[in-house]
């Protein structure tokens, strides 16, 4: 039987609708309404769609997206408004302050009626070849088990071919040799900051909406699954909180695809559903798309990318009924999961009906739902509205709304769409303020992750208080797992243990969506694998390129004793390694039975031997006891997506041509609309929704996953704006620099591989794989940062609550659009460096004095000048105060020196000695100067542990650099 829930009539409806335009439209209008029915002919479709049966919503959406827009005028340059993008193929950013790209169409484009003449019957035969629809093919889509003949299963599989694959389709077989482009391709060339794969989505879900209301109207729903962090940041480990990010993530996805199956992907504005991994397994595995259509790279990424809340269309009058359908689509998923984990546990403990009534009772009530619904408000809903919302942020497009009016009499419904999604978040947010909590209060010894939970123990022990390592049903967990799997005095609760169970539990069930989300899962590091990873590149290279005796010694025996080979990339090895190294410099006495932690690790002697050999062939350094947390957040996002801070304009969004013509000698009642408008704000819609949407995920998907490989970390999530990987610390600076400068490109291509680069100001179709978005410029579109550097034995707990700290300092004491790094060493505390991406001159920023500081004192030779540095300079902090205010120019001279009296690079020759002195002090001077300082009980302290947290980074950047390529 058939997930979806709407009969062949309402998927045909929706597909015709979808395909009341081409997607070549752009390329040439005339004649488009033909080329339609060309295409429709090639899927067996004869379209029965009368212009009625869809011109109300092509009618809302144009007015949602596109404004009022003079129309073609034949022979009249002065009223014309068409432009014709063969001509000038141009597009502009939606959120991007003025930005636009060039496109450098095919030689063959002499004109856009020859373009499209030749280009229909190729996608004709596309569309044949993929669905099946040529006479007797006996091959495509309709081929395949459960569709043949049964056209009442494969319609919504055809729908969602051209929904999802029709775009990948014709930029993989280069169709008219655009390439790439056919992903911007643009709904209307007067304004190309929308492409014609957003309108028709937008227009097949308006049209379906009004199918099934009985009000023949559509309502914004907003739905909302939590709690968050209190659901991921319950962690021991790192592939904890891991796991937790993916499940919430899949469980949000589980109630987009209720709607998906109810009424069709088109329906969700937010987040885009385009290239998420979730979404190609549905497409791959349920809808039986073909392997060959998917891109292979982004599937080895486990990323929890989707967020836990979404905005959709939903039939006005069908919005209880929609919220109950989301609803039971994630409770029934969550209960399958945790059903298949209590199963695989029993396997281990056996079965006690008690440990099933603690499973039903602590999962069954975790989750709250929140949704708000709202239908699209009108002209004449304004009164009542400023009522709910406050004026100011309203007043602007209600106005832009009353004086289109004058001009163009456009549909009333669905104009408004700024401030329809602003009251939905309003109202949702207000609902969250008054929730009920349902969680029944439990007793007994709570668990160690969950604490209001009791953990997970047999009926016999009811009312006992054992001890951990007395525990029987901890005792059989401990038996049936590996140690590394659960700590020897840990017990869990259902939920903390459906987390840990979560990686083999998925890829036990039969084709689950998690399965190859999951897959890395026994190589995602712990904290001691990534502070150790600068040292493993070290000793690798240096075991492969030496040939003296130590090492060569050290080789044969960890060889001949098959623990490993050096010379492979093994990944079991390292976390062997990692393994022994927790061990072997444990300085405690665990009691455990009266063994001490290395003697339980490393009981095994071939192991033991193996282990010694190793440390012995290379020292572990202090700094490889280090690795990073790194959160990242957009700043400001929510008044982005409310349209409060978008860096685009009128002017910007529209076309060059027609915004240069609305300037000068225009029609009179366009440019009278228009004069006091181009330079305001372009209103949000959901065009702008949807490439908001569609930016973030290229961001996270595509860009973000390939910067965080390259530096050795590993994603925890990456989910629109808001990013978190654990890495190497000498690499965390780096990375997040770079996702930062990314996080602000307006356009970006991608090869086959999707890994995607900034694109210049004008591209060609057979440059890319994909054209794709990111948020671009804008007054407030940037990224905060919380790095923390911490020791690898660090409880996650505390590291993680402290990078969220972090970010919280970035953003609301940096201002955004900046980052907090801490040095978290376990002797001396944390010390903080604080700044904005680009403060400081243009030629170098706060951050490049900080960098160049940190390679200078990582130069000395064993820190000696650069750990002393900051106390000396401490001694003088009064004398340097007063330099700062009164005399600045004195500042470089008198820290040269300080830097000299210590001792600087003694092997120098003397001038080269007093020019590298004097660059030093010149951008330990701007540190000084330009870093916030630190409060100091009343009083106002220099910021000099910036130098702490420099010379550490310089030491770890070092260290990285002798280990060579990451590997």
């Amino acid at each position: 039987m058939s997930a979806f829930s709407q009969d062949i009539n309402y998927w045909l409806h929706k597909t015709n609708a979808f395909l009341h335009d081409p997607p070549d439209k752009a390329i040439h209008i005339p004649g488009h309404e033909d080329r339609v029915n060309e295409l429709l002919a090639a899927m067996g479709i004869q379209s029965s769609l009368a212009e009625e049966d869809f011109k109300e919503a092509d009618k809302i959406a144009s007015g949602m997206d596109r404004a009022t827009l003079p129309g073609y005028v034949n022979n009249d340059d002065q009223r014309n408004g068409a432009v014709d993008f063969v001509v000038h193929p141009r597009i502009t950013h939606p959120t991007s302050r003025e930005t636009d790209l060039t496109l450098t169409l095919p030689d063959t484009y002499k004109n856009s009626a020859e373009a499209v003449r030749d280009m229909t019957p190729l996608m004709e035969v596309l569309l044949r070849d993929d669905l099946g629809s040529k006479a007797d093919s006996g091959q495509g889509l309709s081929e395949k088990d459960g569709y043949r003949g049964n056209e009442e299963a494969f319609a919504p599989a055809r729908f969602h071919y051209l929904f999802f694959m029709l775009r990948r389709r014709l930029s993989a077989k280069n169709i008219g040799g655009l390439g790439g482009l056919w992903y911007r391709l643009p709904a209307d060339t007067r304004l190309p900051d929308h492409s014609i794969w957003q309108h028709c989505g937008l227009v097949s879900a308006l049209a379906s909406c009004q199918r099934l209301s009985s009000q023949n109207r559509v309502s914004l729903m907003v739905y909302s699954l939590t709690p968050v962090q209190d659901f991921v940041g319950r962690a021991r480990k790192l592939r904890d909180y891991w796991s937790g990010s993916i499940l919430l993530s899949w469980l949000a996805f589980e109630g987009i695809k209720s709607i998906i199956y109810q009424y069709g992907a088109d329906h969700v504005l937010y987040p885009s559903l385009h290239d998420q991994p979730l979404v190609d397994h549905l497409l791959n595995k349920e809808l039986q798309m073909e392997d060959d259509w998917f891109d292979k790279v982004q599937k080895d990424y486990g990323i929890a990318s989707f967020p836990n809340k979404f905005v959709c269309l939903v039939p006005m009058g069908m919005e209880k009924e929609t919220a109950a359908i989301i609803k039971k689509g994630i409770n029934a998923a969550w209960q399958e999961l945790g059903q298949a984990s209590l199963t695989f546990m029993e396997k281990k403990t056996g079965e006690d009906e008690y440990v099933r009534s603690q499973f039903r009772r602590q999962l069954e009530h975790y989750w709250e739902h929140h949704w708000s619904a709202v239908p699209f408000v009108k002209g004449e809903d304004r009164q009542q509205v400023t009522e709910m919302l406050h004026p100011e942020s309203i007043r602007a497009a209600f106005d832009f709304h009353e004086d289109s009016r004058k001009v163009y009499i456009s549909s009333n419904e669905g104009v408004l769409y700024s401030v329809t999604h602003r009251l939905a978040q309003a109202l949702l947010a207000a609902g969250k303020s008054t929730r009920e909590n349902k969680r029944p209060a439990e007793e007994g010894i709570k668990c160690d992750l969950f604490s209001e939970f009791e953990i997970l123990h047999y009926k016999t022990q009811c009312g006992q208080n054992p001890k951990p390592s007395e525990d029987p049903f901890w005792q059989k967990i401990r038996q049936g797992f590996a140690e590394s799997d659960f700590g020897p005095n840990e017990r869990l609760c259902a939920l903390a243990m459906v987390k840990r169970l979560a990686y083999r539990v998925c890829r036990k069930i039969k084709d689950h969506p998690l399965q190859t989300l999951f897959k890395k899962a026994e190589s995602f590091p712990s904290s001691t694998e990534m502070a150790l990873h600068d040292w493993w590149q070290q000793a690798k290279r240096l075991a492969v390129s030496q040939d003296e005796d130590t090492v060569e010694k050290a080789l044969k025996m960890t060889d001949n004793l098959g623990v490993f080979n050096w010379r492979t990339d093994d990944m079991a090895a390292r976390r062997k390694v990692a393994q022994w190294y927790h061990g072997l410099n444990e300085p405690e006495l665990t009691r455990r039975e009266g063994k001490t932690i290395a003697e339980i690790d490393l009981q095994n002697k071939k192991e033991q031997a193996a282990a010694q050999a190793i440390f012995k062939l290379h020292k572990v350094e202090d700094v490889h006891k280090y690795y990073a947390i790194l959160m990242m957040d957009g700043d400001k996002i929510g008044k982005l997506v409310n349209g409060e801070t978008l860096g685009s304009t009128w002017s910007s969004v529209l076309h060059p041509l027609l915004a240069e013509k609305l300037r000068g000698s225009f029609d009179k009642k366009f440019k009278e609309f228009w004069q006091d408008k181009l330079d305001r704000p372009r209103l949000i819609s959901p065009a702008v929704h949807a490439s908001i949407s569609e930016a973030l995920g290229d961001f996270s998907l595509h860009s973000v996953p390939h910067i965080v490989e390259k530096n050795g970390g590993r994603l925890l999530y990456a989910g629109g704006d808001d990013v978190c990987a654990v890495l190497p610390a000498s690499s965390v600076l780096a990375a997040a620099r770079e996702i930062a400068e990314v996080y602000g490109v307006p356009f970006v291509s991608m090869g086959t591989g999707r890994q995607a680069k900034a694109a210049g100001s004008e591209i060609k179709s057979e440059e890319t794989g994909k054209l794709g978005l990111h948020l671009g410029e804008g007054k407030d579109i940037s990224i905060s940062a919380g790095i923390l550097i911490a020791h690898h034995k660090k409880p996650l707990g505390g590291v993680i609550k402290r990078a969220h700290s972090l970010l919280d300092m970035a953003k609301k004491e940096g201002g955004r659009n900046g980052f907090a790094l801490e040095v978290d060493k376990r002797s001396g505390g944390g010390r903080i460096f604080r700044a904005k991406w680009q403060e400081g001159a243009a030629e170098q920023t706060l951050l490049d004095h900080f960098l160049a500081t940190a390679e200078a004192l990582a130069r000395e030779e064993a820190g000696a000048m650069s750990t002393s540095l900051a106390y000396r300079l401490a001694d003088f902090e009064e004398g340097l105060q007063a330099l700062v205010q009164g005399a600045p120019e004195q500042l470089v001279p008198f820290l040269a020196k300080q830097l000299e009296c210590s001792g600087y690079n003694r092997n120098l020759k003397e001038k080269e000695k007093k020019e590298m002195i004097a660059e030093t002090a010149g951008h330990v001077a701007a540190l000084i100067t330009n870093c916030p300082a630190q409060r100091d009980g009343v009083r106002k302290t220099l910021p000099l542990e910036a130098l702490i947290v420099a010379n550490f980074i310089g030491h770890c950047t070092r260290q990285r650099a002798e280990g060579g390529e990451v590997i």
